[in-house]
Parts: structure tokens; C-alpha cells; sequence
């Protein structure tokens, strides 16, 4: 069965849809420069009303101090932590939940990620600017030679338009995605959320 995270949520109604849709994964982005930046205490309320659901909550953290995302880790209850930065292998030791590393498929070629103890490794779309939320895909040929693809989670500008080609192409079978359902960073557009989730689904 195909997974689905969807990141960026910001709203309560966004994450109770996700919930209901059975999304498996739901991404808060605790990194101030995101236009999908959230506060701890607004994420907090959310997560509170997702206590009932079986819904994974990640906090999606770039170059935080570790004790810092333990502390919100505690404080949400969050299932995952996702590490969006330059966080070194050992940095993922002192996480005090499960893990998913994201990496820019440069780090394909170099297996520079096989050094990293995470529970999922997600590849997104280079950018120099930009820890993800781009909306730009990349050759997802370059996953090929990835041997373990149940810890594959790809990303990069996936939407209504090619997520049926990403699904039959890609050989992987979880999927994150941001901007491609949204009417604004940080808003989802619940026709396409619905959408997304019931093709990935099938």
C-alpha cells in the first residue's frame, strides 16, 4: 500500500482533512524562513485535536540544536522528526523519536546518505536557497540504484499532474507532498488534497 505525507499544514481544518482522507504522515515545518513556518504553540493545538486519529506527526527542523527539537518532540508528542538541514549522522543519534533524513538527490551518486541511522530517507529537488518546498521534480532515475526502496520517500514538486507517472516511474511507493495541494504556502486546497491522496491510494 502507497504512503502519503503531506507538509506545510498550518490550519486545523488542513490537518483534520488529512486525518479523515487516513493521510499517513503530517508535516509542521518549524524552520522561520518557510512561508510554511508555524509556532510551537499553534502546532501544539493541532496536534491535540490529532490525538484520537492514527496519523504520524513529523516536526520538519533545518539546523536546530538538538535538546530544542527533543523539547518540542516532548511537547507534541510527535512520532518523527524530519532533518532538513546539514545535521551530521551523529546528530540523528541524540533524537529522541524516529527519524527521516532528507537529502537533495546530489546525495545519490556520492551515498553520502547511507551514513545516516534514519528510519526514512527523502529525497527532494536541489536548491541552494531552499530546504524543500520547491515545486520542482527531479530525475527520479537517479533513485534507481537504491536498494532498500521501502525507505524511499520521494518529494519535489509532486501534483495532480504527475503523481500518476511518479508513481509507476519512480518504483517507490511513499510519497511527500507540499505545495502541490496548496492554494497558498501553508493552505491546502482540500479539492486537490482529496484528489492526491485517493490516486496515491488506489
Amino acid at each position: 500500500m502507497n504512503k502519503i505525507k503531506i507538509c506545510g499544514v498550518t490550519q486545523l481544518s488542513d490537518a483534520l482533512l488529512c486525518a479523515n482522507l487516513k493521510v499517513d504522515f503530517i508535516g509542521f515545518i518549524f524552520y522561520k524562513p518557510s512561508p510554511r513556518f508555524i509556532e510551537v504553540k499553534k502546532a501544539k493545538s493541532i496536534c491535540d485535536a490529532l490525538a484520537k486519529y492514527p496519523i504520524n506527526k513529523v516536526g520538519v527542523f533545518v539546523d536546530e540544536e538538538h535538546s530544542k527539537v527533543n523539547q518540542i518532540v516532548k511537547e507534541l508528542k510527535l512520532e518523527y522528526v524530519q532533518l532538513h538541514g546539514n545535521e551530521s549522522p551523529s546528530f540523528i543519534n541524540k533524537i529522541s523519536c524516529k527519524t527521516i533524513k532528507a537529502f537533495s538527490i546530489e546525495n545519490v551518486a556520492n551515498n553520502s546518505y547511507t551514513s545516516y541511522n534514519a528510519n526514512y530517507f527523502l529525497f527532494d529537488t536541489f536548491d541552494k536557497e531552499l530546504h524543500g518546498g520547491t515545486g520542482k521534480t527531479f530525475n527520479w532515475d537517479l533513485l534507481s540504484e537504491i536498494e532498500k526502496r521501502e525507505d524511499i520517500i520521494l518529494s519535489g514538486g509532486l501534483t495532480l499532474g504527475n503523481i500518476n507517472r511518479a508513481i509507476k516511474e519512480s518504483n517507490t511507493t511513499f510519497f511527500d507532498i507540499c505545495s502541490g495541494v496548496e492554494q497558498a504556502p501553508g493552505i491546502k486546497d482540500v479539492k486537490k488534497l482529496q484528489t492526491i491522496v485517493r490516486l496515491i491510494k488506489l
